[in-house]
């Protein structure tokens, strides 16, 4: 495939995501792409890996790139041979103009992060680091295949801090089987007592075609249901705020100035680029992933193409249902008098709809300084207002 049509022009801005596509364990809720770790599959990977960054960003034809973050996720990026990841970093280096306050993150799973990888990657200039926590309750982690101790969290932030962290964010989950109120109220004092500056705080997803799915299917595991995920969503979002944890996304919560500066390019369409197996990316209009098959990606990129399996160019309603769709799983919700003027008579059209009408009366959305924006309430059911909007 050729790159023009996606590289045509430099954006004047750019992050970058990287997927690392390896993990030890496999757990049984994830519908990430991801093998199992292999050593040699890693190095013929990182090999591609060069040459793939190589192609991509000698492609805008403009140098330096100006970068504002760079994501690392996964996968179990925390596996990695940290001199292969030094090497990789050392390539964007030799593009990249990195902005005022740039974000470089990197996921970890507790019991592979050691304080000697943790080093490595915070001097070769990695700044922020997510520990993939999940719960303290290791019955309820068991069930869905996660082999984590409760020592392991705390060894990780231990190394973490050693190594020279400062900027530490941690994942929650809730909706886990056998979780209770009780459960969760540990869950969130143990890990807040850990002070990360980040919390991403989200529900149990069942993908489908995920061994957690089929073992919900057989009866072998039981979940919590709507209403008791709705009590724990709604309670965990005001013991955090009483722990100083503003959420600023529906998922996500931050002491102040530590909001995810990658995560909100995101949500206000900051182009970025994707590499490694199916990662996404977002440059010129226009969506893409990379293919998700970590030999036909090395295939690929050994014969000279890059391995892109999917283009999307918006049209202007796409990029109006997104513009919604973004904003309003954030705090702050939908400018209104911005979306009108960018978009017009459709942007007008949805937000003078008798679904906004309902939603409004019912408390589900409110109108702050201009701001369309979703109440506690309206978080809850997120998803069946935004799809009432945009249909």
């Amino acid at each position: 495939m050729s790159i023009r049509p996606i590289f045509n022009s430099y954006p004047g801005l750019l992050s970058i995501y990287l997927h690392f596509p390896f993990c030890k364990n496999l757990c049984h809720y994830c519908d990430f792409y991801k093998e199992k770790f292999d050593f040699d599959a890693q190095n013929k990977f990182f090999h591609a890996l060069h040459t793939e960054t190589e192609m991509v960003l000698s492609a805008f034809e403009t140098e330096p790139l100006n970068i504002a973050s760079i994501y690392i996720g996964g996968g179990t990026p925390s596996m990695c041979d940290p001199a292969l990841l030094e090497e990789w970093i050392h390539d964007i280096n030799g593009y990249a103009a990195f902005l005022p306050g740039f974000e470089f993150t990197i996921e970890a799973n507790p019991e592979t992060l050691t304080e000697e990888f943790a080093r490595r990657v915070f001097q070769a200039g990695i700044n922020r680091l997510i520990i993939g926590s999940q719960s303290f309750s290791v019955s309820s982690l068991k069930l869905v295949g996660r082999k984590q101790r409760n020592k392991d969290i705390y060894q990780a932030f231990y190394n973490a801090r050693l190594a020279g962290f400062e900027n530490i964010g941690a994942d929650l989950i809730f909706g886990l089987p056998g979780q209770t109120i009780k459960k969760l109220r540990t869950d969130i004092d143990r890990l807040t007592s850990l002070e990360p500056k980040h919390i991403s705080f989200y529900q149990l997803t069942v993908e489908p075609g995920t061994l957690l799915e089929k073992n919900i299917e057989s009866g072998a595991i039981v979940v919590p249901d709507d209403d008791a995920c709705a009590e724990m969503y709604l309670l965990g979002s005001h013991l955090l705020h009483d722990k100083k944890y503003l959420r600023y996304e529906i998922s996500n919560y931050a002491l102040e100035g530590f909001e995810s500066k990658h995560n909100s390019g995101y949500w206000n369409s900051t182009p970025y680029i994707g590499l490694g197996p199916a990662a996404h990316g977002f440059v010129n209009n226009q969506r893409y992933s990379n293919i998700a098959d970590v030999d036909e990606y090395i295939r690929r990129i050994e014969s000279g193409v890059l391995p892109i399996d999917f283009v999307e160019e918006l049209s202007a309603r796409d990029k109006l249902n997104e513009a919604i769709l973004l904003s309003l799983r954030t705090t702050r919700g939908i400018n209104k008098e911005n979306l009108i003027r960018e978009f017009g008579e459709p942007a007008l059209s949805i937000l003078e709809s008798s679904s906004i009408a309902v939603y409004l009366n019912e408390g589900f959305l409110e109108v702050t300084d201009g701001y369309l924006k979703l109440t506690d309430r309206g978080f809850l059911v997120a998803d069946k207002i935004i799809s009432d909007l945009l249909s």
